[in-house]
């Protein structure tokens, strides 16, 4: 029996700084997407990723059915994209709102366009694990720009890579 308050472990996982991800999936015709920050490279042969999604969320059944997800890794300039798709009681629809342009690649799930970087993703697996579901994905496409420079997420708010 653990005696750790999850407030404790909140604060501690918060102080991993992570990139900020939007994961999108698109099932008979309606997109979703939502912000997630729990995201790993797993394996280079094959090419894997993971992203970790809380159990309720749409895309914990979009991503199973459509057997298809994208990965959009977001740019400094874009906290305001990832202030939406973290928004609760959102509904899939025909578009993923009127301000987040995006463009489809091998899978058809939509890309944020502007990202630092995506990847385009075929389901392999889902695991559960806990009160998440772990999305296990090949990668079927990959693009960056080197350009840009990574939205932060360090202890509950939004942060900036400053570069020496």
């Amino acid at each position: 029996m653990s005696t750790v308050h999850p407030d404790d472990f909140k604060g501690a996982l918060g102080s991993w700084a992570a990139g900020v991800t939007v994961v999108t999936a698109k099932l008979d015709g309606l997109v979703y997407g939502i912000t997630v920050s729990s995201f790993s490279s797993l394996s280079v042969d094959p090419l894997l990723v993971l992203v970790s999604i809380q159990n309720g969320n749409h895309l914990t059944r979009m991503i199973p059915e459509a057997r298809a997800f994208a990965v959009s890794i977001l740019a400094s300039d874009q906290e305001a994209v990832s202030a939406a798709f973290s928004k609760s009681g959102r509904e899939p629809g025909s578009t993923l709102g009127p301000d987040v342009p995006v463009v489809e690649w091998h899978t058809g799930s939509p890309i944020v366009e502007g990202s630092i970087a995506h990847l385009d993703c075929e389901l392999e697996t889902a695991i559960p694990g806990g009160d998440h579901t772990i999305m296990i994905g090949r990668v079927l496409g990959a693009s960056s720009n080197p350009a840009k420079l990574p939205l932060l997420y360090f202890r509950r708010g939004y942060r900036k890579l400053a570069l020496d």
